[in-house]
């Protein structure tokens, strides 16, 4: 008895070890992450966060930072008195402005991809939307750059041929914008693809029963269909604008030289670009740390206004 006594003992302290141990692993677990997310929040974003609002308050010129002055609020006084700022702005603008409009007519194309169209009208539509998506944009930005060359591009040498003037599709201020917008919008195929698959998930039950009430099909298009599909409408209106804030590479492919004719290319993110590169030893770092600071400030305010609106016309469920 003594012996099967001792053993039970044995077995229970065993057992209260075992569970201790995982217990303690659980914890350390837990602890890890917990702070591993943390560090990473600390270092790769609070730090460099914190740097970039501090260095905009510096003038700097180089990657040393013992070299950077305390210059205040400078930076960004000559920001907002730099007529290339004031350019960027406004490029920046035109295609935020685009933004609403790209997404109204991918919408509509969708939705006619979704109806009982010919199969191999669908299957090309397709596949011409879809190309720029799968190349990248830097590679439609060359494609696009070769067909609108002002004396040898693939359209003008049509024109020429038709004994018509030449369109300086990429070397005038007039074209240029327009001619970026147009590669932009051929360039968002993903979009299309988003509005197909959030058609094709609409309760087709609500259709019928509105189609019973008399309702006509543009009716129902805005009543029914539209709410159901506004969480993908708002997402990519957030995912565009973020984009057009981001934009940068298709205009420079376009312009050429950087900042195209009358600086109808340079958008904020050329600009700070250009500042920590090309005018490094003119403008700098602390320069274009003030413009990222303005720009995220803008981006922030641009996404809460978003959301704010979207409250009203957004439906989850």
């Amino acid at each position: 008895m003594k012996l099967l006594a001792k053993a039970g003992f044995s077995k229970q302290t065993s057992f209260k070890k075992k569970k201790a141990v995982v217990d303690r692993g659980e914890k350390i677990q837990g602890f890890l992450m917990a702070v591993i997310p943390f560090i990473g929040f600390l270092a790769f974003t609070a730090f460099p966060l914190g740097l970039t609002i501090f260095v905009s308050f510096t003038d700097l010129h180089s990657y040393d930072l013992t070299t950077l002055q305390w210059c205040g609020f400078d930076n960004y006084v000559k920001l907002f008195g730099l007529s290339m700022f004031k350019d960027a702005v406004v490029n920046t603008l035109y295609f935020l402005l685009s933004v609403p409009i790209n997404l109204v007519s991918q919408l509509f194309i969708a939705n006619l991809l979704n109806k009982p169209v010919n199969k191999t009208f669908k299957k090309i539509a397709r596949l011409i939307l879809y190309i720029p998506t799968i190349i990248g944009g830097v590679a439609v930005a060359l494609i696009w750059n070769w067909i609108l060359e002002p004396n040898y591009g693939v359209f003008n040498s049509v024109l020429s041929a038709l004994g018509l003037e030449k369109i300086g599709f990429t070397t005038t201020k007039e074209w240029f914008m327009p001619s970026v917008l147009i590669i932009k919008w051929w360039s968002a195929g993903l979009n299309v693809l988003i509005f197909q698959s959030a058609l094709a998930n609409v309760d087709n039950s609500l259709k019928e029963a509105a189609r019973i009430d008399g309702a006509s099909e543009r009716r129902i298009f805005f009543s029914v269909v539209i709410p159901q599909i506004s969480p993908m409408i708002l997402y990519t209106l957030m995912t565009e604008c973020i984009a057009g804030f981001q934009e940068m590479s298709v205009m420079q492919i376009i312009a050429g030289n950087g900042v195209g004719p009358s600086n109808s290319a340079v958008t904020l993110s050329y600009l700070m670009y250009r500042m920590t590169n090309e005018n490094i030893y003119t403008e700098g770092f602390g320069l274009a740390s003030a413009l990222g600071i303005f720009l995220g400030i803008v981006v922030i305010i641009v996404s809460v206004t978003i959301n704010t609106i979207s409250k009203k016309f957004v439906s989850y469920d």
